[in-house]
């Protein structure tokens, strides 16, 4: 199957899914064009019941299955291998680029920084990269390298960039002199590091106990076991996990057509978020235990005004609908790829940005305005991408 026609034939079952939303198939009745944006309707909530619904059933139960079963009747050798190399690597080599530019170039703090890298190499394996593994290569092991990579390195050097910015800073933006170690100043500094650090477990843990985390790292480990002893599991044992896990593709394209069809929801004004220690433009925000906030200040961020947004989100953009999947090509064919795995590891690196992202920088109060942005801009550039990615290897 050719990539276009692969990508077609997604792109239909994504239809499928905005028109189910539309007319409310699922909901009993169609949602009204007229709801409201801010004040969702009954008809809309029951719309984002349903969604919810498919969403969750795929995400937690199908998806996880199809992982397993993928991973547990393999050979380890198709997970290590030069293809996998060359996606960790071009991965890495751009997180360092992206942080550098960011960094020094754009003059952001580390927070901020840290929330730029990820959103330009952190990709969606999940909702996109099975259905693009399964339909394209018809091997959902593909998106495996991406995953672990993410899991396993991407993530926990991210969280502890934010915990320590965050900690250095006392909380308030711009990390202003502190006292000695008897100060209130240092015993709040204290007092951050310890919440900080809680909340890097938290995510952590969150992150693991993810259902296709899960799911892989279970299929690795029955993988190792059989590897080690050279007793692998039935084939039957293994047909419930690929009956259900058959239905994590489709399910995911119909969860995000019915996405595409819900309206956006108005912005949240600066410092109107609970929970987090700034707002997504950058101004401090209440704190979650009540607590005096920090005096509300213009964003750290003001006199380069949103051009520098702009500049962030483009750099975010180029670097996982353009560098990415470039960088996979050309390190992909020094090292001699064949042409399938060739294909496989550069369409692997033009997914677009995980909304994890824009979890994980609500969470910290960090650039989660800029995160969502990339989501969005790199989700709709990446069809065009796809496209000349298959025409580019053939």
């Amino acid at each position: 199957m050719s990539v276009l026609t692969a990508i077609v034939s997604m792109g239909c079952i994504v239809a499928l899914g905005w028109v189910i939303q539309r007319r409310g198939l699922l909901a009993g009745h169609r949602i009204s064009r007229g709801t409201s944006r801010d004040a969702p309707s009954d008809e809309a909530a029951d719309g984002a019941g349903a969604r919810a619904i498919l969403a969750t059933l795929s995400f937690t139960i199908c998806a996880p299955a199809l992982m397993f079963s993928t991973l547990a009747g393999t050979d380890l050798a198709h997970v290590v291998s030069r293809g996998a190399a060359v996606t960790w690597a071009t991965t890495a080599a751009l997180a360092l680029f992206t942080a550098g530019v960011a960094r020094w170039v754009l003059r952001l703090p580390a927070g901020p920084t840290a929330v730029t890298t990820l959103a330009a190499v952190y990709v969606n394996g999940g909702n996109i990269g099975i259905p693009l593994a399964v339909y394209l290569f018809d091997d959902a092991l593909a998106v495996v390298p991406t995953l672990l990579f993410q899991l396993l390195v991407l993530a926990p050097l991210t969280l502890a960039v934010l915990d320590r910015s965050g900690a250095a800073s006392g909380g308030v933006p711009g990390g202003g002199p502190g006292g000695g170690p008897g100060s209130p100043a240092a015993g709040a500094r204290r007092a951050t590091a310890r919440s900080g650090w809680t909340s890097v477990v938290r995510v952590l843990l969150a992150a693991v106990r993810n259902p296709i985390t899960v799911g892989t790292l279970a299929g690795l480990l029955v993988a190792v076991v059989s590897e080690l002893t050279g007793v692998r599991l039935p084939e039957v044992a293994l047909i419930p996990f690929d009956l259900i896990g058959a239905a994590a593709p489709p399910l995911g394209l119909l969860t995000f057509g019915m996405t595409l069809a819900v309206p956006m929801p108005a912005l949240t004004p600066p410092g109107a978020g609970t929970g987090s220690r700034h707002s997504s433009d950058g101004a401090p925000a209440a704190s979650p235990d009540g607590a005096p906030a920090t005096p509300a200040s213009t964003p750290w961020w003001t006199g380069r005004d949103r051009l520098l947004v702009r500049a962030v989100v483009a750099l975010a953009v180029l670097v996982r609908n353009v560098l990415h999947p470039l960088a996979a090509w050309a390190v992909g064919t020094a090292v001699g790829l064949d042409p399938a795995a060739l294909a496989l590891v550069v369409t692997m690196a033009a997914l677009p940005t995980a909304v994890n992202v824009t979890t994980y920088a609500t969470r910290y109060g960090v650039f989660d305005g800029v995160a969502a942005r990339a989501t969005v801009w790199t989700t709709a550039l990446c069809v065009p991408v796809l496209v000349a990615v298959g025409a580019l290897t053939g």
